[in-house]
């Protein structure tokens, strides 16, 4: 009888500890769940949340087994999604560092759960993050620190066009004019949005008329035309350009061109005086040059306008000695 009544309480205790197990259990299993939950609901609201709650909901599958192993997958397969969102969000509050190494998580929980939409958005916005922290480097004249990040971003995606004119920006202000050049074509050839193409070929316009102009009132002629013959290839519609380059041509002895370069000014000036009287003055030099007396004279009396005048009466009056 003793025997019968030991058994009965070893069975007992048994029992309720399969029962406690159970009932544990099921409670953990609740909490994941109800993690899990709390996750989808702060997703968009409040990722680094919805991280903490993905997280805790994965530990605790842990501590149930198996049971909880669908439950484990399908918290993992957020997180990618969750990342992209926390990084986003940092990026808008210009935490660009924090950000990028947020999207690289987003990258590698988008790999490691074949998530192709977050894959694309994530490489995407880290190309992104990292050209403007080459750009906030290039403003503040840290150039190897902008091509470091210039690399990276284009270590993610080389068909960048927008990486591609911050590139454009940091080969300007450190005055690597070839390279320059290389990274505007990479613009005109990646970009599908009219305005980033200006934007690169106006900034090395801009670059080569500014170098140009520089020889050319040092009396560098042959470096000048070098220079604002780029410059042409960029923008041939800027008044400035035109008439240093015709300026340059005349002081290489190229008058046919500076003819052709000075009235192609005229034709883009306005019909004011002052304002053709630079042109003409090119004009007048060109057939001066081509021995041309007569025009080149014609030419000087329609540049005695603003600061020309004194120059032109010179030409005329000293030099080809008009109307003698």
């Amino acid at each position: 009888m003793m025997k019968v009544k030991r058994f009965a309480r070893i069975a007992l205790i048994a029992l309720f500890s399969i029962g406690f197990y159970l009932n544990s259990g099921a409670q953990e299993l609740t909490e994941a769940i109800n993690a899990y939950n709390g996750a989808l609901q702060t997703m968009k609201s409040d990722p680094a949340a919805a991280i903490t709650s993905l997280k805790n909901c994965i530990t605790i599958c842990g501590k149930v087994g198996a049971t909880a192993d669908s439950l484990k997958t399908v918290a993992t397969s957020k997180f990618a999604e969750t990342y992209f969102n926390l990084g986003t969000k940092q990026a808008g509050s210009k935490d660009l560092a924090g950000a990028a190494e947020t999207f690289k998580q987003a990258i590698s929980y988008g790999e490691q759960t074949k998530n192709a939409e977050v894959l694309k958005r994530s490489n995407g916005a880290l190309a992104q993050v990292y050209y403007m922290l080459a750009d906030q480097a290039r403003n503040q004249k840290e150039f190897d620190k902008a091509q470091e990040m210039i690399n990276q971003s284009l270590a993610v995606d080389s068909t960048n066009s927008r990486t591609w004119i911050v590139q454009t920006y940091i080969y300007r202000d450190n005055n690597q004019a070839d390279l320059m050049e290389m990274a505007v074509e990479k613009v005109t050839a990646y970009s599908k949005n009219q305005n980033e193409t200006k934007m690169a070929r106006q900034s090395a316009a801009k670059y080569f008329l500014a170098d140009g102009s520089r020889q050319v009132n040092a009396s560098n002629f042959e470096p000048g035309v070098v220079a604002l013959e780029k410059s042409m290839k960029y923008d041939d519609a800027n008044k400035d350009l035109l008439f240093y380059l015709a300026k340059a041509y005349n002081g290489v002895k190229a008058y046919d061109k500076a003819f052709e370069t000075a009235n192609k000014g005229i034709a883009l000036e306005e019909d004011v005086p002052e304002k053709e009287a630079k042109f003409y003055f090119e004009v007048g030099n060109a057939l001066a040059g081509k021995g041309d007396k007569p025009a080149a004279c014609e030419a000087y009396k329609k540049a005695q306008f603003g600061q020309f005048a004194e120059s032109a009466k010179y030409e005329i009056e000293v030099t080809l000695k008009c109307g003698k």
